[in-house]
């Protein structure tokens, strides 16, 4: 019985964990993950979970550990793969961000990876396919601010400037504070 009532309270942990992170108590989240994952250390969602605590501490090696685990556990998990591809865009390795979402892609369609990829193709003057995932983020997420931004960016780049000032005015309009200075810097209003 004294097992069951341990293996309970660790059950326990993993709960109290997403509550402290829904709360932003990120230190708190992964010790709590940590003491769950003592137990239970293939548990995919706490494993997730504490890379992305690490994540918003600003922790990215540990974060990259534990997105790494998730996919030794599960290949096809699509948020560590994202996660992954995040931390190589973030070290400026475009084609490793591309070559991550790639491999959501390719089993899924996914209008982060989309826009993930669009960006890291941007950054490597791959300009008409970056294009193209743009257009796709938004077909399937009409809300995605940030895709009518970056496309927005790139329209400026290939002198397309009426056409980015109105994805600019949408990405505003979806909470994209950048998109407000873009459209002073690039647009009549």
């Amino acid at each position: 019985m004294l097992v069951v009532a341990l293996g309970s309270c660790k059950n326990e942990d993993a709960i109290i964990g997403d509550r402290y992170f829904r709360n932003h108590e990120y230190n708190k989240a992964i010790v709590a993950y940590t003491d769950y994952l003592d137990l239970k250390p293939d548990n995919i969602k706490s494993l997730y979970n504490r890379g992305r605590a690490y994540e918003e501490l600003k922790k990215y090696k540990e974060a990259f550990e534990d997105f790494s685990e998730v996919l030794k556990i599960d290949p096809n998990h699509v948020q560590a793969h994202l996660s992954v591809a995040a931390d190589f865009y973030r070290k400026k390795l475009f084609k490793d961000a591309i070559y991550q979402c790639d491999l959501v892609l390719k089993n899924t369609q996914n209008a982060n990876a989309y826009l993930l990829r669009a960006r890291g193709r941007q950054k490597i003057g791959q300009v008409r396919d970056a294009m193209d995932d743009y257009n796709a983020a938004i077909s399937l997420n009409s809300d995605l601010g940030e895709a009518y931004f970056y496309r927005g960016t790139l329209k400026i780049y290939s002198k397309k400037k009426s056409s980015a000032c109105a994805d600019f005015k949408i990405a505003e309009s979806l909470n994209i504070q950048a998109a407000a200075k873009a459209r002073k810097d690039y647009c009549n209003y």
